[in-house]
């Protein structure tokens, strides 16, 4: 079976924020929970958009003690939000930081990379209103085909632009084409 992965284009993201507005709206988010997040690095005008990368080896999946996430066979990790007890274990785990808590509710909500628009042959709400092509999303193996000198495994350009180190570990289903 394909397993499901992303891509962020760096050099065709404008920053413009439509994709996490859209992903809000879609899953009719609570304030202050954010399922993809905007980054911007001022000094080099470098924009970076992210959700949950539905990691190969997921920390979430291993840290729940309630067992709240799994991993459908489509490589998607999901959760049960009713089964959450908010304790962050997911949070404080994952190298991304791609779970949110919600305040009012006391519980974690992750991306679930939209998987009812996927049932219906949709794609996910954060890639169709991406409004310069930033985004792609579909089997990892054919993203990673079409895009030979990206970034699929060290992730660098994390690295060096937003400080984010350690992702490789959990082998996540991303590949980043990095500005220049």
């Amino acid at each position: 079976m394909k397993k499901y992965g992303f891509v962020f284009n760096a050099a065709r993201c404008n920053g413009c924020g439509a994709c996490v507005i859209a992903c809000k709206e879609e899953k009719a988010l609570p304030d202050g929970v954010w399922l993809r997040k905007r980054y911007e690095n001022v000094h080099t005008a470098a924009f970076l958009t992210m959700s949950c990368n539905h990691c190969e080896d997921p920390v979430c999946v291993k840290v729940c003690p309630v067992h709240a996430y799994k991993q459908d066979p489509d490589g998607l990790v999901i959760q049960d939000h009713a089964k959450c007890i908010g304790c962050g274990a997911c949070l404080k785990a994952c190298p991304f930081e791609a779970p949110s808590f919600s305040q009012a509710e006391k519980k974690m909500y992750k991306c679930d990379g939209c998987a009812s628009r996927l049932a219906k042959g949709q794609q996910p709400a954060c890639v169709q209103n991406c409004t310069c092509g930033a985004l792609e999303f579909g089997p990892i193996e054919e993203l990673r085909a079409k895009y030979p000198k990206a970034e699929t495994k060290d992730f660098k350009w994390l690295k060096k632009e937003f400080g984010m180190a350690g992702t490789e570990a959990v082998k996540p289903r991303l590949v980043i084409v990095p500005l220049g």
